[in-house]
């Protein structure tokens, strides 16, 4: 059945100013995205305009109830404040108003540029022109990320 916490209901978007720096932002995973060691590879972290549930609207187990979500996918979480790393992204409480699959606690991670603060929306479609910035963000991810459930191997 279909967690009714996830549904819309009437709610309102949250503002990016709304968002706590130890809150958690989930994200799934599945067995092909490890390498042979069981660590998450690099190359399958996706930015910008990542997808995340916060953890305000959400549990780690949520995130298998998506378009494509499969029971056998595990999550990765990091928090607020790793998304927020050297002042790059930002997340913005984005929910999904799908019939099949709404989704509430949906949140993305977007480019900010300089001069933007947190208390700013990116908007969806922004480019990082910088490769070494990528890796950069991507390597925080890998640094700072915890294993919430496992994947079914």
């Amino acid at each position: 059945m279909y967690p009714d916490h996830l549904r819309i209901n009437g709610r309102n978007i949250c503002l990016p100013s709304e968002f706590n720096k130890s809150d958690k932002l989930y994200r799934s995973y599945d067995r092909y995205d490890l390498d042979d060691s069981g660590e998450i590879r690099e190359t399958t972290i996706r930015f910008p305009d990542v997808s995340f549930n916060w953890s305000r609207f959400s549990e780690p187990g949520d995130i298998i109830y998506r378009k494509n979500g499969k029971p056998t996918d595990g999550c990765y979480s990091i928090t607020v404040e790793t998304s927020r790393f050297e002042n790059i992204a930002n997340p913005v409480h984005d929910p999904i108003n799908d019939d099949d699959n709404p989704n509430y606690a949906h949140v993305e991670v977007r480019v900010l540029k300089d001069g933007e603060d947190f208390n700013f929306e990116p908007p969806k479609g922004r480019k990082l022109n910088s490769k070494a910035t990528k890796f950069k963000y991507r390597r925080n991810i890998l640094n700072n990320h915890t294993k919430e459930t496992y994947p079914v191997m």
